[in-house]
C-alpha cells in the first residue's frame, strides 16, 4: 500500500526533505529564529483576550480593519495591500500566481531558504547566483542569469542570514535592467529603517513584503503583508485562501499599529543590545557582519572551530543559535544569533567564553 501511495505523490513534493519537530528544552534560550524577545504591548494582549470570545465567527475577508491600518501605516492605497499568514504564506502565493512548472526563480545566495522551497513545491526552477565576498549583490552576475524563463527575482533586504542591507541605488539598477518581477523582502524594515516602497509607482513589477512577526512581537500569530500595484494584489487575492489570517491575528496587528511607541522602544532596546553584543563577540575573536536587522551573522573561522561544532556546544548548554555552516553560498564557519534580552545575551557570551577556554 505504501508503494501505491508513493506513486500518487507529486514528484516535486517527494524531492523535499521531511520536517522534524524538535522538543522544547526547559529553561532554554532560543536565539535561532530571529524573534523579538519581548511580548507585544499590553494593549495588544488585552485585544487578543477580548477577541477570543468571537472566534466562533470567521475573520474578515481581505483583512478588514488591519488592511486599512496597514495602508495608512505605509502611505499606500488599501487596494495595494495584501495580508497573509506570515510572509512565508505570501512568498508561496506570489510564486503560485506567477510561476509555471519549469519556469525560473532567481535567488542570490546565501538568502532566505523559503524562496527556493516554495519554488520547488510548484515545480519551478530555483536558479542560484552567488553574492560577492562581502555578501553584496553582484548585479552583473544576476543579469547574466536572467533568461526568458525567469519570472521572479527575490531580494531579502536586509538579507537573511547575513543581515546586510542592499542600497536603494542597486535595487533601482536591477529594476531598470530586468523584465521579471522583483520581490524585495523587507520583513525587518522597522529595524533597518530602509525601504523601496517609494519606487512602487515607477516600477509596476516591484513587490514588497513585510511582517509583523519580527518587529511587532507577533511571530506566534503569523501576520505578513505585501505592497504592490493594485493589479498584482488583485490577482494574488484571487488565488489566496478565503480566510488566510485568523481573527486574533487580525485584531492583534490592528492594535499593534496603534501602539507604535511601544514597538519603537523595544527596537531601541534591541539596537543597544546589538551594538554591545557585536563588540563582545569581536573581543572573543569572532567576525561579526554589519547588521541592519535584529540578528547577527557571525564567522567562526578565526577561532578554528566550525559553526556546527560551536552550535552543538551551545545547544548542550540549552542555548540555541542557527547553524549556517555549508548552507548555500557559505563555507563551514557561520552561525546566526538573534539579539535577545540583556540576560539572554549575557548567557550566550558566558557560554561562548567557557566553550573557547
Amino acid at each position: 500500500m505504501k508503494e501505491k501511495i508513493d506513486s500518487l505523490i507529486n514528484e516535486n513534493i517527494k524531492a523535499l526533505n521531511p520536517k522534524q519537530a524538535l522538543p522544547k528544552a526547559e529553561n532554554a534560550i532560543y536565539l535561532n529564529k530571529g524573534e523579538l524577545p519581548y511580548p507585544p504591548s499590553p494593549e495588544v494582549v488585552k485585544a487578543i483576550v477580548d477577541a477570543a470570545t468571537t472566534v466562533n465567527r470567521y475573520p474578515d475577508v481581505l483583512g478588514g480593519n488591519l488592511r486599512k491600518a496597514l495602508a495608512e501605516y505605509t502611505g499606500k492605497k488599501v487596494e495595494q495591500i495584501i495580508i497573509g499568514n506570515g510572509s512565508d504564506d505570501l512568498i508561496e502565493l506570489i510564486i503560485k500566481v506567477f510561476v509555471k512548472p519549469g519556469e525560473e526563480v532567481l535567488l542570490p545566495i546565501p538568502t532566505f531558504f523559503v524562496y527556493g522551497l516554495a519554488t520547488q513545491i510548484i515545480g519551478g526552477v530555483p536558479v542560484f547566483v552567488n553574492r560577492n565576498e562581502n555578501f553584496d549583490l553582484d548585479i552583473e552576475a544576476i543579469i547574466e542569469k536572467v533568461t526568458p524563463k525567469t519570472k521572479i527575482l527575490f531580494i531579502a533586504n536586509p538579507n537573511n542570514p547575513t543581515a546586510k542591507i542592499t542600497a536603494k541605488d542597486t535595487i533601482v539598477e536591477i529594476l531598470d535592467r530586468v523584465n521579471c518581477l522583483v520581490v524585495v523582502d523587507e520583513c525587518y524594515y522597522e529595524f533597518s529603517r530602509k525601504t523601496v516602497a517609494d519606487l512602487l509607482e515607477k516600477y509596476p513589477n516591484l513587490i514588497i513584503l513585510r511582517s509583523l512577526s519580527k518587529n511587532f512581537g507577533l511571530a506566534g500569530l503569523r501576520v505578513g503583508y505585501g505592497i504592490a500595484s493594485e493589479t498584482i494584489i488583485d490577482y494574488c487575492y484571487r488565488a489566496a485562501q478565503l480566510f488566510p489570517v485568523n481573527k486574533l491575528a487580525l485584531i492583534a496587528g490592528e492594535i499593534a499599529l496603534q501602539n507604535l511607541e511601544y514597538v519603537r522602544e523595544k527596537i531601541a532596546e534591541i539596537d543597544r543590545e546589538k551594538s554591545n553584543l557585536t563588540k563582545e563577540l569581536e573581543k572573543l575573536g569572532f567576525i561579526v557582519c554589519p547588521s541592519a536587522a535584529n540578528f547577527l551573522f557571525v564567522r567562526t573561522k578565526p577561532l578554528g572551530i566550525t559553526s556546527k561544532d560551536l552550535v552543538e556546544v551551545l545547544a548542550n548548554k540549552n542555548i540555541f543559535v542557527a547553524d549556517f555552516g555549508l548552507k548555500q553560498g557559505l563555507d563551514a564557519y557561520y552561525f546566526r544569533t538573534s539579539v535577545g534580552t540583556p540576560q539572554e545575551n549575557q548567557a550566550l557570551l558566558k557560554a561562548l567564553n567557557r566553550s573557547l577556554d
